[in-house]
């Protein structure tokens, strides 16, 4: 492996030197045309980011009132921005992609700056570049395919697997709650190493846990208030702690919207059910020292049943494929300056709702002779306020909180016979505070520009209950931590130098104590470097970490007397064997070491291409660790689990301790002396699984004359996954196999617009995957869908929107089920929801 990193940096740098010395020259004095006339600001300054190719960060405030003088001629992009700022008394600062536009200070009044907070993902520190390729979603790529959630936006990336928790997730997929759908809820899961693998956060904070995961629901985020969605797919422990194994998504909400916008869709599948309908409000307001969103969202969509597919013959015809699901959401967000270069900031997101489904136990017998009613209420609420402060030209403060909580109430009522029998009751409760406080600000000047540091800390806890019927629990997990982030510019444009145009070198260690694991030390170093203005290059290297949840390692492990039948031979007739499996309060951290190379070119002006190698080597997963008890007894590789002839002592602290005590299987009475073995296979870390992959993303922006628009947006990710439970047994595939994600997904899309109206068409492609659950592997074939998408703007602020997902109505292929209960098909790779059409009517007041 080693070798073949060699190999990736040796490509990377030669795609580099592959320019000509003059060709180099060319691409770093680069001129754009730029024909703009007189006109606000804040208008003028996107404008020629757009035209640059950089990201713009500003503050609607500093450029409220200002107007931005006629731009006319062949420039750079720092002539082009400098010459708009001209006379307004801000000033612009350049960094690796992208421009910060300030007010200018003096040392004397820069406290009286007003210190309003830009969110960089990935990073610490303002305009710090990352080393692995942003992937960026914005509200207008939403409206373009069509999506109705940030869950579907979620499943719609390459680099997410649909598996974890989601709606649409069905019954015995996979390992023991690995792909359950407990709530309702959506969430990121990058490249399927789980969902509580992916860190999520709202405008870089952290909000409340969902159900049984360490992960938030981003379907109770309205999409009307989204501005954009960023996700760097890389370890990002260093920087915001537990649970950034696969990477970090940030959602970054609208910011000083002014006005009333209102929307209602209504779609449905053409196969039948899952009627769709779902009402958008948003309103805003700003103004000269502030400003304030508040946004609502209803949605409600009908079951999708057996009966209705024709893939689901192994179905009860009333059993639900897709719930019934019902949701209000609500989001609040404001800032308002204080004076003295303080501002203060609050997001706050509520969301309730239901869902409903349902499963029979037989195909012939109606639902409710033998079957199962599941009706599950939840309800999420989280508040995150931020205080910022410039404390000088050069020093911003950033202090902040959280409290959140999420509740999952729900019933399954079994029938029997035509009538109610057993019904369970289930309880799900998670609240999170946090508090967290930090500075950034520059330490000495080098010759490329100042070196930045940021440091800070904070508190955080946990509390998560559990009931379901007789069994309960509650746990809490408490931690403090620490962290600094160091970035030194190597090489700036300003110092000309030759295939050296811009280089830096970031270094990050956090710290952490938590409550029930002890101390975690994660660091994280990466690199960037542009050889010439169009081409950058980046490495990153990092150690991650995820704790075990709560509920994984809290809510109680079973103990079991079985008979020694086929877990020995050599024991005498009548011995039996102690078996203890589930959880265990003794599991410790899961770690990871990232490896990422990348590669960003811009050879044309509007068109950038981008690859990325990435590398996780993730140990101590936690793991049950027998797939079988066959033959373990005498296994040397398993002699870690088995205590031969354990001590009477021994059995009686395992029994009390297990949920239920001793449940004796034997059909005789438990006798001591009888116990030739006590088998623990509770779970533990001891899993070893390795990641490895490409992403490939290529975005092309050109103007169609004035008014008109064409955009390319694709990506690809190419995966191989693999996993050793323990030294001594073989190592598995995980990607390419049922329930895992394919080894290659694909999503590409072209884009024409102009100001009365917007084409938008989508391919997605995901590889076939093999179903290995039998000694004879079958191989699922993959999927290839259309989606269209088209938008008409009447004038007067409506727009009319008509989208067709899976236009060709593909399907999923029918799998190996061992009974009714299960779901018909991979419902991780797949989707029951079948060609989706829908009309969606907006107008702004």
């Amino acid at each position: 492996m080693l070798k073949k990193s060699r190999s990736l940096v040796a490509l990377l740098v030669g795609s580099a030197t592959c320019f000509s010395p003059t060709v180099a020259l060319a691409m770093q004095q680069q001129r754009q045309p730029y024909d703009m006339p007189a006109q606000d600001l804040d208008d003028a300054l996107r404008s020629a980011a757009t035209i640059a190719d950089i990201e713009l960060y500003a503050s609607s405030r500093d450029l409220d009132g200002k107007t931005a003088p006629p731009l006319k001629g062949e420039l750079t992009s720092r002539e082009a921005i400098e010459a708009l700022l001209k006379g307004s008394g801000l000033t612009a600062r350049f960094e690796v992609g992208s421009v910060v536009i300030s007010r200018l200070a003096s040392a004397e009044n820069a406290a009286a700056t007003e210190a309003e907070p830009i969110v960089v993902t990935g990073s610490r520190i303002t305009g710090a570049p990352t080393a692995t390729p942003v992937i960026r979603v914005t509200s207008e790529d939403i409206r373009n395919s069509g999506h109705a959630d940030l869950g579907e936006v979620a499943r719609s990336l390459p680099q997410n697997f649909g598996g974890g928790q989601n709606p649409g997730i069905g019954n015995s997929q996979g390992a023991a709650n690995e792909n359950v759908n407990a709530n309702g809820a959506s969430t990121f899961n990058l490249r399927g190493i789980g969902p509580n693998a992916t860190l999520t956060l709202i405008n870089g904070n952290r909000f409340a846990y969902s159900s049984v995961n360490s992960v938030i629901d981003v379907s109770a985020i309205p999409i009307a208030a989204v501005d954009r969605v960023e996700v760097v797919a890389d370890g990002a422990s260093a920087i915001y702690g537990a649970d950034a194994v696969a990477g970090v998504v940030n959602i970054l909400l609208k910011r000083d919207y002014k006005g009333v916008s209102t929307s209602a869709r209504l779609g449905l599948s053409t196969d039948g059910g899952n009627f769709q309908h779902q009402y958008n409000l948003l309103g805003g307001s700003r103004w000269s020292d502030g400003g304030i969103i508040a946004a609502y969202d209803y949605s409600h969509g009908t079951a999708i049943r057996a009966k209705d597919r024709s893939y689901a013959f192994a179905n009860n015809p009333d059993s639900t494929l897709f719930p019934a699901l019902r949701r209000h959401a609500v989001l609040l967000s404001g800032h308002q300056s204080l004076g003295g270069g303080v501002t203060l900031a609050a997001d706050l997101i509520y969301k309730r709702g239901r869902m409903e489904s349902a499963t029979g136990f037989t195909v012939a017998q109606p639902l409710r002779n033998s079957g199962l009613e599941a009706r599950t209420k939840f309800e999420t609420f989280g508040v995150a306020p931020t205080l910022s402060a410039a404390l000088s030209a050069n020093w911003k403060l950033k202090a902040g909180a959280f409290f959140g909580t999420d509740t999952t109430d729900g019933i399954s009522q079994n029938f029997s016979g035509g009538a109610p029998s057993t019904a369970t009751a289930r309880h799900f409760f998670n609240r999170n505070i946090a508090v967290e406080a930090g500075l950034e600000g520059s330490l000495f000047e080098l010759p490329a520009g100042p070196a930045r540091l940021a440091f800070g800390g904070g508190y955080r806890t946990n509390r998560f209950k559990s009931e379901i019927g007789t069994r309960s629990f509650s746990r809490s997990r408490r931690n403090h931590f620490a962290y600094g982030e160091l970035l030194l510019p190597i090489a700036d444009p300003d110092q000309d130098l030759a295939f050296a145009h811009r280089a830096s070198l970031t270094g990050a260690l956090r710290y952490e104590d938590y409550s029930d694991s002890g101390d975690i030390v994660t660091p994280k170093l990466s690199f960037v470097y542009d050889p010439v203005e169009q081409v950058r290059l980046g490495v990153s290297w990092g150690k991650s970490f995820k704790l075990p949840t709560l509920y994984q390692q809290y809510s109680g492990y079973v103990a079991l007397l079985v008979p020694v039948g086929g877990f020995g031979q050599g024991f005498p007739a009548g011995s039996t064997v102690a078996y203890a499996l589930g959880p265990n309060d003794q599991l410790e951290p899961e770690r990871s070491e990232n490896w990422t190379f990348s590669a960003t070119v811009k050879p044309l002006h509007g068109l950038e291409v981008s690859a990325s190698y990435f590398r996780i080597d993730y140990k101590d997963r936690v793991a049950p660790p027998l797939a079988s008890g066959a033959g373990v007894l005498n296994n040397p590789i398993f002699a870690d689990l088995v205590t031969l002839n354990p001590a009477p002592a021994l059995l009686d602290t395992i029994f009390a301790g297990a949920d239920g005590g001793l449940q004796n299987i034997t059909g005789s009475p438990y006798d001591p002396a009888r116990v030739v073995a006590f088998l623990d296979a509770r779970d533990r870390n001891i899993a070893r699984q390795k990641y490895r992959g490409v992403d490939i993303a290529v975005r092309y922006d050109a103007q169609l004359g004035s008014d008109r628009q064409l955009s390319l947006n694709a990506g690809a990710t190419w995966l191989d996954s693999s996993q050793q439970l323990l030294p001594g047994l073989p190592v598995t595939d995980l990607a390419g196999t049922i329930f895992r994600p394919p080894h290659f997904r694909a999503r590409g899309g072209l884009t024409l617009s102009d100001k009365a109206f917007s084409l938008a068409a989508f391919l997605n492609h995901s590889a076939s995957v093999t179903d290995n659950r039998r000694p004879a592997a079958i191989k699922l074939s993959g999927s290839t869908t259309l989606d269209l998408t088209g938008r008409l703007r009447l004038g007067a602020g409506t727009e009319v929107a008509l989208s067709a997902q899976n236009v060709f109505n593909s399907k999923p292929e029918p799998i190996f089920t061992t009974s009714p209960f299960d779901a018909p098909f991979d419902t991780t790779n797949g989707s029951a929801i079948g060609r989706f059409l829908s009309v969606t009517v907006r107008h702004d007041w």
